[in-house]
């Protein structure tokens, strides 16, 4: 449990300092409108609770082989999901990504702390 509570700490302290690039804020904002989009779609033309078209918009959004049980039944439905997805993939894959390379950058920034603090230590000690 506690390892579960510290990388949380690590992933979210990476988050917030992806907040103060633009990149990652204009990434997000896209990812926004992505998923509105496609909530708002199969809400409308599927006739989905607006929880499942939500649901359904974000887990295809993953790059994981999760079943929904959801399947767009019509023509353009179908069309719209494919393009939906070409679009949508490709953002979420770069916010996942962004996250990561931030993540290791706040792994690679305590090791250092905890060096510093070491070889500070040492020294004091001679």
């Amino acid at each position: 449990m506690i390892s579960f509570f510290l990388t949380l700490k690590r992933l979210l302290s990476a988050v917030f300092r992806l907040m103060k690039e633009r990149v990652f804020k204009s990434l997000l904002a896209t990812l926004a409108i992505i998923l509105l989009s496609g909530t708002l779609f199969y809400s409308r033309i599927e006739g989905w609770s607006f929880l499942d078209a939500f649901y359904y918009a974000f887990v295809s959004l993953i790059p994981t082989s999760v079943t929904t049980g959801l399947i767009p039944e019509a023509t353009i439905s179908k069309w719209f999901t494919m393009i939906y997805l070409v679009v949508g993939v490709g953002v979420m894959l770069m916010i996942i990504v962004m996250i990561g390379f931030a993540v290791v950058k706040f792994e690679l920034s305590e090791e250092k702390r905890a060096e510093l603090k070491e070889s500070n230590r040492t020294r004091k000690k001679d």
